[in-house]
């Protein structure tokens, strides 16, 4: 049996190899797919990236050990007879495809999914855009700020009295990858049972949307203002924000509970005060309160207290500083590779443990040796597969 979290025994692992034995085609070097590519990767499944030709390949190469680890590059040009002969064979032998291209690319190359179903029943056909597959928005374009706009998350971001501002990708981005990878790892284990595939339609914003699930429970039960920055945990409340402090550096707290919010004043030497903190109309008071306070003392001499006193304070670190915390390094939640220094495979496992993250190696790409384990033709299939 494998020993619970809180055991004595538990050592956590970087990451799993629990999708060991499962091959994923992917198609389209957009971030987001190269995202869930990277991420069912570190879960242990064997990632088959086309690549195309050199001549025409104007997007950031995938030999990294960010977003394009795991993986082994095959060059096809999928407009010509042999890319796309080359990368049916491969189909026949994956259980999924994932792929990034706005809809209708991929059955214009004839490589949809009805033209792969014949060849793979129980093929998965993951498909990623900003938009989705149907609606009227399917053809238009877009990025991150545009699919958090329509999801109704961005006007929800930032202070109140400023305008609103997009979190870099992190919403969009990790709502199209995280939702296409948990709906493709899905399909996979049905497809096992069933023998027969499907298409995941993932849509970065449907998953912007999703990832507000709870905000839009606190607006059906009254307890969430549209207004921007005025609610618990948007910037509102003065005791879940942030401040500055004595030498101009940051610190974040979160004392919503009230045993929090008992030990966050003794801190700060505010136990006596008795003004009503949940009277929305009491929060400037407060708010100018604490960040005289905090003003009193350096980012770190708050840190140190608070970890002594058990507050729910922390440091606002950069991507910088994060990788030197105390706690951070402890679970090493970041790897160096190289000269690199990147976010470590989550989820962990207690068994199920894979390869460390490698250096990247010089090289072109695997297109021969790939295709020679599949038991591939190269010479037949290929053709002007290489783009000379």
């Amino acid at each position: 049996m494998t020993p619970a979290p809180n055991s004595a025994t538990y050592t956590p692992h970087i990451s799993g190899d629990s999708l060991r034995g499962v091959r994923i085609l992917e198609l389209g070097g957009r971030g987001p797919v190269r995202f869930c590519g990277m991420l069912l990767g570190d879960l242990g499944a064997e990632i088959i990236t086309v690549d195309r030709p050199r001549e025409a390949d104007d997007i950031t190469p995938l030999s990294d050990a960010g977003l394009g680890r795991r993986r082994r590059r095959v060059r096809l040009d999928l407009r010509s007879a042999g890319g796309r002969a080359t990368a049916l064979e491969i189909i026949k032998r994956a259980d999924a495809v994932i792929e990034g291209f706005l809809p209708g690319s991929m059955e214009r190359l004839g490589l949809g999914p009805e033209d792969c179903a014949p060849h793979n029943p129980r093929l998965v056909y993951g498909r990623l855009t900003g938009w989705g597959q149907t609606g009227p928005l399917m053809a238009q374009p877009g990025h991150n700020i545009n699919y958090l706009a329509v999801s109704g998350v961005l006007a929800h971001l930032g202070r109140a009295g400023t305008l609103p501002f997009p979190p870099m990708n992190l919403l969009a981005d990790g709502g199209g990858a995280m939702f296409l990878a948990l709906g493709v790892v899905s399909a996979v284990l049905e497809a096992r049972s069933s023998g027969v595939g499907q298409v995941v339609d993932a849509a970065m914003v449907d998953g912007a949307a999703l990832l507000s699930t709870m905000s839009h429970e606190m607006r059906n039960e009254g307890r969430w203002v549209e207004q921007r920055g005025s609610n618990l945990n948007d910037s509102g409340a003065p005791f879940y924000d942030v401040y500055e402090t004595a030498d101009g550096r940051l610190v974040a707290v979160g004392a919503v509970e009230d045993r929090l919010w008992e030990s966050l004043l003794r801190l700060l030497g505010l136990h006596g005060e008795s003004v009503d903190r949940w009277d929305r109309a009491n929060w400037p008071w407060w708010r100018e309160r604490l960040a005289t306070v905090f003003r009193q003392r350096t980012q770190a001499q708050w840190c140190a207290r608070a970890e002594q006193a058990g507050v729910c304070l922390s440091p606002v670190l950069t991507m910088s500083e994060a990788p030197a915390h105390p706690h951070n390094v402890t679970r090493a939640v970041f790897t160096r590779v190289g000269d690199a220094v990147l976010p470590s495979p989550a989820p962990r496992f207690s068994r199920t443990q894979s390869e460390p993250i490698a250096e990247p190696q010089p090289g072109d790409d695997d297109t021969a040796g790939v295709l020679a384990e599949l038991g591939i033709d190269l010479p037949r299939l290929v053709g002007d597969a290489s783009g000379g």
